[in-house]
């Protein structure tokens, strides 16, 4: 087992969007000019973090986990099938920005289940011990957990193994008291979806399918948000779909243009975990319509984006897409999660 997991990190860290070797280090990750081609930012190296200590604080809450599964014999037999098909899973519950005037407590504890194959827990993101934590796992078929939240939120990401005749009548469910949903494997190879609750919590699920032969991809998680001086930015992780985080995230959106208004555009930079330069980002982001009709609406605004990561030299390396959420700056940063996937020849996966 422990051979698959390094060859899986091996094929993602190979087809990762490197660019050309540059010597030289960003010394003002500020100074970005939206009239040039990337917003200003530019392919050479950064310090860990972009030099942003703040980052590693906000970013600690998304922890690796060594979940006593992936030794098993069920995974390493999974394994050895040439038909083996993985599925990414990244599920939030909470409120999924910050905010600091919920004082009411939320049980969340429940399971994720799967009629077929093996669950294996990667990550838990935002768990607070001993008050969250993940139950012993006796069955390779459910993620059980302990989880409470108020002012924010709690969640996990997970892999599924299932072999490819499983794949056909395999299903899945993430079950709480507050929320219940499930699936079919074979409706998901991709699955990019928010369940907003009466009270305002919500559950967001990410999922994709994941094949050893396959284009690497991952997921993208952060802040989205508005600066001191009223300007649009975000930064986050870049991670793994098994949840190796290999660097993090920089940007602008809403870049004004010739007359100062603002367009549906972003900007950024992606490094690996030493700093060095990965990739230049580009791309449009899509309010939801119509987000002033009630206050339910103004709490949920939102939208979606859509976009590339490009090397050195301006060649499109991949794709990105998913979600984000903006707030009032006096009200802190929102959030964005979503997923990148490296373009490959004759590919022809979402």
């Amino acid at each position: 087992m422990r051979k698959l997991l390094f060859l899986l990190l091996g094929v993602a860290m190979i087809s990762l969007p490197l660019g050309c070797s540059k010597e030289e280090t960003s010394t003002n990750n500020n100074n970005n000019d939206v009239s040039k081609e990337f917003g200003g930012f530019s392919p050479a190296d950064e310090q860990p973090y972009f030099g942003d200590t703040s980052l590693v604080t906000k970013l600690s809450g998304d922890q690796e986990f060594e979940d006593s599964v992936s030794d098993s014999a069920s995974v390493d037999s999974l394994a050895a099938d040439s038909g083996v098909v993985i599925y990414a899973f990244r599920i939030v519950w909470g409120r999924l920005a910050f905010d600091s005037t919920v004082t009411a407590v939320t049980d969340w504890s429940g399971s994720l289940e799967v009629s077929h194959g093996v669950e294996i827990v990667r990550r838990t993101i935002n768990f607070e011990p001993p008050q969250d934590y993940i139950l012993p796992r006796t069955d390779r078929k459910v993620i059980g957990w302990v989880s409470k939240t108020w002012g924010y939120h709690d969640g996990i990401l997970a892999n599924v193994y299932l072999n490819s005749l499983d794949k056909v009548n395999a299903s899945i469910a993430f079950k709480t008291a507050p929320f219940t949903i499930s699936y079919n494997f074979a409706d998901i190879d991709n699955l990019d979806t928010v369940y907003y609750l009466s009270d305002s919590n919500a559950v967001a699920i990410r999922a994709f399918k994941y094949e050893y032969h396959g284009c690497p991809k991952g997921f993208l998680s952060g802040e989205w948000g508005t600066n001191d001086s009223g300007n649009g930015v975000f930064r986050g992780s870049w991670m793994t779909h098994n949840g190796i985080i290999l660097g993090y995230v920089k940007g602008i959106w809403g870049v004004p243009d010739s007359n100062g208004n603002p367009q549906n555009l972003f900007y950024g930079k992606y490094i690996d975990i030493t700093g060095r330069f990965q990739g230049l980002i580009k791309g449009h982001y899509f309010p939801h319509p119509n987000i002033y009709a009630n206050d339910m609406a103004r709490r949920h605004a939102g939208g979606w984006f859509e976009g590339h990561f490009y090397d050195a030299n301006g060649v499109v390396k991949g794709e990105i897409e998913g979600r984000y959420k903006a707030r009032p700056h006096d009200e802190g940063m929102g959030f964005f999660h979503g997923r990148w996937k490296t373009d490959c020849p004759s590919d022809d996966e979402n």
